[in-house]
């Protein structure tokens, strides 16, 4: 008997419908889940969320923990719910944290390579622009698909943040196929997601500005390592001449004095010479003197001796 094409589509949804359930029966307990979960909150944590992302990072050890404890009451259902939700917090904390440091150290990093573009006085072209605030993930609920879809369109995140961006397409198929009854839990997992792929490429866009700047402040850190060392030669050269000059001030300084004490050791000599030919002057002058007094005592003697022999009175 032939059947209609509405029995055979209601047979086939029955048959899909048996199988779903006959799947979710056989699940395995949650342990991937909650290994991933702890995973996720570990690698948060080692990124510093307990300072940048706080409240996120409480969200997700507040939802590990109550997994676990349902785990342990044998609640698999809730357990994996919450395992998937602490995952999904786990790695949202992350990427805000990421973000927020990425941020903190851009912001450094274009400070320092404009400060050294001024203390240097070079100008290799336009910084990489200020960028807006990343700021916290959009968790709101609602508007997910809209949401990833301007985020694929955007031209200026192309081809970052691929992993993310398929986990939340994931948890955005996950929402659509949901029941009724699982479609909170489905559309808090899918805000999650979109907002770690908002963030991560956001912060992969900062990431590569980031490296630009690096490379920026080290071809400045060479330049001015040049620089420094051009004026360190400058100084040496100049400290060169300041001494070459003042040896050479000294050495004519020096010969200066030894010219002037020559000068005065011949002058010296000169007064000692003039003052012994007028000494020997002196003396032939005197003894000439002497010798002539001495013939006019004669002269005088022989004269008296010549007058008492003349005078018979005598």
């Amino acid at each position: 008997m032939n059947r209609s094409f509405a029995q055979i589509r209601w047979l086939l949804s029955t048959g899909v419908l048996v199988l779903g359930l006959a799947g979710c029966a056989s699940l395995p307990p949650p342990t991937g889940e909650l290994s991933a979960a702890q995973q996720a909150l570990n690698r948060a944590e080692g990124a510093d969320a307990s300072q940048h992302a706080p409240d996120t990072l409480n969200q997700a050890s507040s939802a590990l923990a109550r997994a676990q404890a349902a785990m342990s009451a044998g609640n698999e259902e809730d357990a994996r719910t919450l395992a998937l939700a602490a995952a999904a917090d786990g790695d949202l904390a992350y990427a805000e944290s990421r973000a927020l440091a990425t941020e903190q150290e851009y912001r450094q990093r274009r400070q320092e390579v404009a400060g050294l573009r001024q203390r240097l006085q070079v100008d290799d072209g336009q910084l990489p622009p200020a960028l807006p605030d990343i700021g916290p993930g959009n968790t709101a609920v609602g508007g997910e698909a809209l949401r990833l879809q301007q985020l694929d369109a955007d031209a200026s995140l192309n081809g970052y943040a691929a992993y993310e961006r398929l986990q939340a397409r994931q948890a955005m198929a996950a929402l659509l196929e949901a029941s009724r009854r699982e479609r909170p839990d489905a559309q808090y997992l899918a805000s999650r997601r979109v907002a770690i792929a908002e963030l991560a490429a956001r912060t992969e866009a900062m990431r590569r500005e980031l490296d630009r700047l690096e490379r920026d402040r080290s071809d400045l850190l060479v330049e001015a390592s040049r620089q420094e060392a051009e004026r360190a030669r400058q100084e040496a050269e100049r400290l060169r001449v300041e001494a070459q000059i003042q040896a050479e001030e000294a050495q004519r300084l020096r010969a200066e004095a030894a010219a002037a004490a020559l000068a005065r050791q011949e002058a010296e000599d000169l007064v000692i010479d003039v003052g012994g030919a007028e000494a020997e002057r002196l003396k032939a002058a005197r003894a000439r003197e002497a010798e002539l007094a001495r013939q006019e005592a004669e002269l005088l003697s022989e004269g008296q001796d010549d007058e008492a022999a003349d005078d018979p009175r005598r």
